[in-house]
């Protein structure tokens, strides 16, 4: 059976791929890799919600449940918020904290 996001450990692969995607309002390189949410680049609906949603506010701390390779994470953190990347995921957490390191933010994982 091949690996769905939710492995903790994924079997496939683990082939990391340089992506350029929009974040936090520029293009920028992330990483991804098989076995993890959307390892194509930013979903749609992801990009979607990044576009439309509001500021976070200045304050208080921002959960990022099932954080993938971190794109809503960087770009929260990249706004100054403090974010909670969890992801049960083990692969997924290594890219968001590569990702955030590469852009300069930080998040903290789980």
């Amino acid at each position: 059976m091949p690996d769905h996001y939710f492995t903790a450990d994924p079997a496939s692969p683990d082939e990391r791929v340089e992506r350029t995607v929009r974040l936090a309002g520029r293009e920028v390189v992330v990483e991804t890799a098989p076995g993890i949410f959307s390892p194509g680049g930013l979903d749609k609906a992801t990009a979607i919600l990044l576009e439309e949603a509001p500021d976070p506010v200045p304050t208080g701390a921002i959960l990022d449940l099932g954080c993938g390779w971190g794109p809503i994470a960087c770009s929260l953190a990249e706004a100054g918020s403090t974010v909670w990347a969890v992801d049960v995921n083990e692969r997924a957490l290594e890219l968001t904290a590569r990702n955030a390191a590469g852009l300069d933010v930080h998040a903290v994982l789980q």
